[in-house]
Order: structure tokens, then sequence, then C-alpha cells
């Protein structure tokens, strides 16, 4: 078990002569930086207030107050007194000692404490036979009382097996106390001044003490093996400050805590205070924290070593964004990685103009890349790394926000069609292959396999209005430019029927290449670019968060990688595609796509999810006055629809 630390390193420096101020609340001790140990001492009855309602955080403590505190602090005795001077009405009980310092008697609100003290041998007085309690306790006399404490308890230090002390002023010790004072520096019970002093003459304050008092404690009672731990974060481990039976418990104290970054459970990490979140294995993404899907459609699955934002947790679930959408995931298939902890992160740079996203993985620790993805946004500088959790909304390395810029193909309803015709899609298939001269999936490649598919990819376009420059996009993206096995043997482009664990043998086969591109365009249609198909998310590629692929793969970039094939292909065939079609968003939901402008008559579809990217095609204005937007029509029955200008907002995207 990590040991449990009251002292963190941030306050190093125990005996200093710092003094925390106080913030002004209910007492004086809320707010206080080391409210913390002196509540947990306050808990045990060591430490309590004095009747004016005050805690006094700051104050000295006197020789008769300490042998309380130490008295009660290692179960010496009952607890039938509290460390404060106006408990002055206790009437002394019989005690086993008998004590005979002139200045201790009977009736006085300490006389207990210091017989009790005398009889565990922690006490001795002065020689003149006086204990004088109302003195100040200095930083010796109190290492020896602590440390005969410890001895009282069993725990016995040779000090001949401790290392030496540190202190430049050692030698202003007293002799009768440097072992003790030793033996408390080697346990870490004492640590001195951050300026390597000791100070044995000086005073402690109540909130000293309690440090002392709590780190003594854990010689004597080890801190019992509690599920949840609340612990400070480095950048190579964490440390257990305090336990708790519950998550609550461990996580309130975190939030009150400045000490304290995480919460864990067997040395995970559960909750914690600001970090990223990585999938550890396929993992699925539920609207609410019961990890029940519902009637929602925002289910998305993600891989492994796929980044989320981290918002929230509990001690099973962890509450992410994903592509700008909030959702909840097992916190068994996730690791949550505190800031501090980071050793890398995803991100965004341009490239001549273009945009460029590299993908970090935290298991490996190791960066790749797609290549180019599309347009960098206007506000981008080279050489200057940029982070977004939806491939939109950028932030700089200090997370102030930089731009709003999507990708044009990655939000454009694909009902549209390119301007390319089939044989400059051939022309890219020919001219771009990669794979010339080399081997690939056992096969030497000196011809690009796909060419003459252009006429199969504007076929689909025209019959199932479905875009020809994606299509031809997504059989490169998952085929490989039509080089994998299952493309070569099976003629599938598309990857269907194949399945993790037996991807080949499941795979479906087909007569021709076109075969596998209308079975493609026809399942495509059905369930993702339709409002009424049960995969429905916006007729675009999209992310995690929107679009095809909220459920169409579980890489979180597969949108914006076959956007970036898109966007790649333009480029080369001359640029007749990127940003010719306005686009806009939906911006509530359900909502009503009509056939005018006007409610006159009912809707021919509703699209149940906002944030839908919808092409606008013209801007009318009813009989009143009122602005709507005519649009490509999501339901392929129609060619074009109407809505409201008060539910559609312009889409910003890379110019």
């Amino acid at each position: 078990m990590k040991k449990l630390l009251f002292g963190f390193m941030a306050i190093l420096m125990v005996f200093s002569a710092f003094t925390p101020e106080t913030a002004k609340a209910a007492d004086d001790l809320t707010g206080h930086t080391y409210e913390a140990e002196i509540r947990e001492l306050m808990k045990l009855g060591v430490i309590t207030g004095y009747n004016d309602g005050t805690i006094r955080p700051n104050q000295q403590v006197t020789r008769a107050e300490f042998a309380k505190m130490v008295v009660q602090s290692f179960e010496l005795a009952p607890p039938v007194e509290s460390a404060s001077v106006e408990n002055a009405g206790f009437a002394a009980a019989a005690t086993a000692a008998t004590v005979n310092f002139k200045d201790v008697l009977p009736g006085d609100w300490f006389y207990n404490s210091i017989s009790t003290a005398v009889d565990a041998g922690i006490i001795k007085g002065y020689l003149d036979n006086t204990f004088r309690p109302n003195e100040l306790i200095n930083r010796e006399q109190m290492s020896t009382m602590v440390s005969r404490a410890l001895k009282a308890k069993g725990i016995v230090i040779n000090v001949s097996e401790t290392k030496a002390m540190d202190f430049i002023d050692e030698t202003e010790i007293r002799a009768e106390h440097k072992d003790d004072v030793r033996i408390l520096s080697h346990l870490g019970i004492i640590t001195g001044n951050q300026d390597k002093t000791f100070k044995p003459k000086d005073g402690s304050t109540r909130w000293m003490v309690a440090i002392v008092m709590l780190r003594a404690r854990e010689q004597v009672f080890p801190p019992k093996n509690l599920e949840f731990q609340a612990s400070s974060v480095a950048a190579d481990k964490t440390t257990v400050v305090k336990q708790f039976d519950t998550f609550d418990q461990a996580k309130e104290y975190a939030l009150k805590n400045s000490k304290v970054q995480a919460v864990e459970r067997s040395n995970q990490i559960l909750w914690m205070n600001k970090g990223i979140v990585t999938t550890n294995a396929f993992t699925e993404i539920y609207p609410t924290e019961s990890l029940k899907a519902g009637s929602s459609t925002f289910r998305p699955y993600v891989p492994a070593n796929t980044e989320l934002k981290f918002l929230d947790a509990t001690a099973t679930t962890v509450k992410v964004e994903l592509a700008g959408k909030v959702g909840y995931v097992s916190s068994k298939v996730v690791r949550l990685i505190p800031e501090v902890m980071q050793k890398g992160q995803s991100y965004y740079e341009v490239s001549g103009g273009s945009l460029v996203h590299k993908l970090y993985n935290h298991s490996t620790g190791s960066y790749s890349s797609t290549g180019i993805i599309g347009k960098a946004p206007k506000e981008f500088v080279s050489g200057m790394r940029y982070y977004s959790w939806d491939g939109s909304t950028f932030t700089n390395a200090s997370g102030a926000k930089v731009a709003d810029s999507h990708q044009y193909f990655n939000m454009l309803p694909l009902q549209s069609a390119t301007n390319y015709t089939a044989a400059e899609l051939d022309s890219y298939l020919k001219d771009k292959f990669p794979y010339y001269n080399q081997t690939a999936n056992g096969k030497k490649w000196t011809v690009s396999p796909l060419v003459g598919s252009g006429k199969f990819f504007k076929e689909m376009e025209k019959t199932h209005k479905i875009n020809a420059l994606y299509l031809m996009s997504h059989a490169i993206h998952e085929s490989g430019w039509g080089t994998s096995k299952i493309a070569q043997d099976k003629r599938n482009l598309f990857g269907y029927g194949a399945v993790d664990g037996d991807a080949y043998n499941r795979a479906y086969s087909y007569a021709t290449f076109r075969e596998s591109i209308e079975d493609a365009a026809i399942r495509i249609n059905k369930g993702y670019q339709v409002p009424t198909g049960g995969y429905y998310n916006g007729s675009i590629l999209g992310n995690k968060g929107i679009g095809m692929n909220v459920r169409y793969a579980s890489d979180a970039f597969w949108g914006e990688k076959i956007a970036g094939h898109m966007f790649r292909a333009d480029s080369h065939l001359g640029n007749k595609d990127l940003n010719k079609h306005k686009l806009g968003y939906t911006t509530t939901a359900p909502l009503n796509f009509r056939k005018d402008a006007s409610t006159n008559f009912a809707s021919i579809y509703t699209l149940k999810t906002a944030g839908v990217p919808v092409l606008i095609n013209n801007e009318t204005k009813a009989s009143n006055g009122a602005l709507w937007y005519e649009v490509a029509s999501e339901d392929k029955a129609y060619t074009k629809a109407y809505v409201h200008g008060d539910y559609i907002k312009m889409l910003p995207v890379a110019q």
C-alpha cells in the first residue's frame, strides 16, 4: 500500500515561519491551508474549539496543551479533555500517578493529562520541580515528547540506525533532545525549514502540531486499506493522501483539498481534476449514466487508444465528450490520464495551407498521421500545434480558442453530386495510385486496379443520389486502393461482411467491382442517408457526434479520413467541388421540412437530431415576410425541401 502522507510536497517545510491566512467564513478554520488536518484531529477529539467558537489554528501551543494533545493523539488515556485552556471547569479524576510539580495542582484543567504523560514517561519537568504548563512549547521539547510517546506505544527506534540530521543549526539543539529530533526527522514526522534550519527554540502553532500529530499517529495506527483513495499526482506516480470507504467521500475530499488531484481504487484512477481519457478496449459511449441506449441514436463506439475529453466520473462510469457530444463509458474500458502525467496529445497543424492531424497513441507513446485532411483554418500559424475535440473548434496549447472551422467535405450532405466526370475520377485513380512497382498484399502492382470504376461511381450517383467522389474515396479507404485481399479475391471494395477476427472468410463476395459498389450505395442509402434509416445521424461523413461516422465505423476519424481522400482528389483534379455549396446546420430537434415555404402542408420529413448539416440552395420569403431556406432534401424521394430560417445557422467552413 502506498504510504498515507498528510504533509504534501507543496508544504515541504512543516516548521516554517509561514503563517497561512484564513478566509472569512463560518469559523476561523474554514479556508485555512491546513483545515483538513486540524479537522481530522477535531474528529479524534484531540483539538476542540474555544468557548467563543474559534479554533485559532495559528495560535501558539503551550506545554500543557501539547501534553494533552499527545496523550489523546496516542490514546494513552481515555479522551476526557480537549486541548483548550478554557476547559478549566474540569474536575480532576484520580490518576495512577502522583504529580509532584509545584505548578500542576489537582483541579487544574491539565492535571490529568500531565499526570498521564508522567506515567507514560513522556514528561519529566524541570530541575526546580516545575512543569511550567503555560510556557509555549518549543520545537525540540515537542520532538522529545512525541518520540517518548512513540516509545510508550511500542515504537522503538534505534537512533544509530537512523540517518543523520542535515539541519544547519543542529548545534543549537540541546543534547538531551538531539536523538529525539533525529528519530522524528528520520521517520519524516518533522522536516525542518526551507533554509535547512530546525530552529529548536521556536514555538509551534496549532496547525503545525496537527500535522506532526497526524504523521506520528501513522506510526502507531497505520491507516486501514479502505477501498477508495484520494491521491496527489506527479508526472510518474500517484501518492495516497487519505483513504475512504466510498467514492463519494473520496471525491468530496478531493474537491476541497488542493493537494489532491485524483481518486483511485486499486491503483486505477477513477476521477481526476483535469486530464484526458483514453480507451483501452473497444468502447461504447452511452447517452445516459446507466450505460443504456434507450431511444437515443447517439451510441457511438470507438476502438482502443481513442482520446476522449474528461468531464466527470462516478465509481463505475466516466462522463466524457466525444466529437462535441456528451456521453458515458464504463470505467473498466478506459484509462484516466491526469494532465501532469500526459506524455503527449493528438493535435492539428498547418502544412502549406492544408490541415494535418497528428494522432497520439497513449499506449505506445508514438504519433501517426493520415496526411492532409482538408483546408487549414486561416487563423492557423505554421509551426504551432492546435487542439480540438470535435475537429472544428480549435484551441492553442494554453486552451485559448483560435478558430471555429469545419472541413467542407466532412460536412457536405452526400446526396449532392460531384462536378467530376467518370474519366476524371479514373485519371485520379491512375495518377495517384501509391503502389506502382511495389508489393502490397502479396502482389507487385504495375497498374491501378480501380481504374475503370469511375463510370460505376457516377452510375450510382445518378441512380441512388449518392456522391460519386465520396463513393470513390470510401472504396479507396476501405480497400487500400483496390489492393486488399478481399478486394482482389472477392471484388469487395467496402469490406461488407468482414468482421474482426475472421475478416477474410466472412467478407461478402461479388462478381465485379460494380456489384460491390452498387451494394454499398444501396446499404449506405438505406441505413445512413435517409431520415428513416436505422443509423441516420445526418447524410454526411461527419464524426462521432454527427453523420455516418457515429455508427458506421469504430474509428473516431473514419469520416475525417474519407473526407481527406475527397479533398486530395479534388485538389489534384482542379478544385471543382471544394466550397461550391453553401452549408448550414439545424439548431433544434425535432425539425420539420416542408414542400414549400409555409406550414400549409404536412411535413415531408422530420429530423430528430439537432446539428445536422444541410445543403442550402436558395433563400426565400414567406407571405408573412419570414425567411425560409430551400435545401437539398434529406428524403431522396424529393429533390428539395423548405425549412424556416429561425432554425438554421450558417456552418463555418475553412476557406
